[in-house]
């Protein structure tokens, strides 16, 4: 199985050694969280595919993941637990993949280009076409709302019902 790491790089990163199962394991579950598979990052002869940023994270984060399997031997048997209480000591995880995803491979992970944080900005449009109907049945009349700010006074709106078209 191809990885984005090696377990070269993996002991240059974490100053860890790891086996090649280790290595293949964290590199399924980065492929899980990281929300693709090596075959879209990569094409058959090596060459990248996404930008180098990203396959950097990508190779971090697995080296990371195969390092930190190492220390949680019992990491794909063990139950999901919410709180722990013993002795009078308290423990809750601080995001739900806490037991599954190394600390520094959930970093990296959120540094990858389709995982930030988006802001779509949606502005109201200006030429909305709006139906003012008086109540008292006389005929209706369309026109456009040029700008929120030429709205009509609570007074002139006393006597209209206004519908969205």
């Amino acid at each position: 199985m191809a990885a984005w790491a090696t377990i070269g790089e993996t002991l240059t990163y974490t100053g860890i050694s790891v086996s090649q199962d280790n290595l293949n394991a964290a590199q399924a579950m980065i492929e899980l969280f990281a929300d693709v598979i090596y075959d879209q990052t990569v094409d058959g002869d090596g060459n990248a595919l996404i930008g180098a940023k990203n396959l950097r994270l990508l190779k971090m984060a697995t080296a990371y993941q195969a390092a930190w399997i190492t220390d949680h031997p019992d990491l794909f048997t063990h139950t999901d637990i919410q709180s722990i209480n013993q002795d009078g000591i308290f423990y809750v995880h601080q995001h739900e993949n806490s037991y599954l995803l190394a600390p520094m491979a959930r970093r990296a992970l959120k540094r990858l280009s389709w995982m930030r944080n988006k802001n779509i900005r949606i502005r109201p449009s200006r030429n909305r076409t709006v139906v003012k109907r008086f109540v008292d049945g006389s005929e209706r009349a369309d026109f456009q709302v040029m700008d929120r700010y030429f709205a009509n006074t609570p007074e002139q709106d006393e006597n209209l019902d206004w519908d969205e078209v």
